[in-house]
């Protein structure tokens, strides 16, 4: 199976890792993801916050302006596993066929974590309904923004190791 990220979610996660990092984390958690996804500034994604009533000039900074390059490699909580896993299969099911930054969006309302569910909350997003409008939302104006990138092959393993994880650790899943 072939793992894509386009340009905005390799540039997402990139934002994530320098996330966490700068909070002193050890590991990219889910709100490290949504700090990524929100700060890559997508005007689509933005545009779609701003339906549902949040205006992204009143996040916390720390929220908004995330570095956008981190030199080092964290690995990923658990729950950021959730996350990537239900990007990866928001992903498969779409036009664009690569995970883009609304996927990893998406990811962090589906999954919904403790903290970020928070945050999203402390927003007033509602989960259901930020998923929703991710769900339909429009397609880029300009073609060609979210062309897919071949992953590098840590990445590809990490990714696939992440969805491998999460299935295996469902509370559902046999012991």
């Amino acid at each position: 199976m072939a793992i894509n990220l386009a340009d905005d979610a390799v540039h997402a996660l990139n934002r994530a890792a320098a996330a966490a990092a700068r909070n002193g984390g050890e590991a990219i958690a889910p709100l490290d993801i949504l700090a990524g996804t929100i700060s890559q500034g997508d005007t689509v994604l933005l545009a779609i916050l701003e339906q549902l009533g949040l205006d992204p000039a009143t996040l916390p900074r720390p929220m908004r302006d995330v570095p956008e390059t981190y030199e080092g490699h964290l690995p990923f909580t658990p729950p950021a596993h959730e996350v990537l896993a239900a990007a990866l299969e928001a992903a498969s099911g779409s036009e664009e066929g690569a995970i883009t930054s609304a996927h990893l969006l998406l990811g962090v309302a589906q999954v919904n974590g403790p903290r970020s569910s928070d945050a999203l909350g402390r927003w007033g997003l509602n989960t259901s309904a930020l998923a929703s409008a991710l769900v339909a939302r429009p397609e880029k104006e300009e073609a060609g923004d979210d062309d897919p990138v071949p992953v590098p092959p840590a990445v590809a393993t990490t990714l696939l190791l992440a969805a491998t994880l999460s299935l295996a650790c469902a509370p559902d899943a046999p012991p």
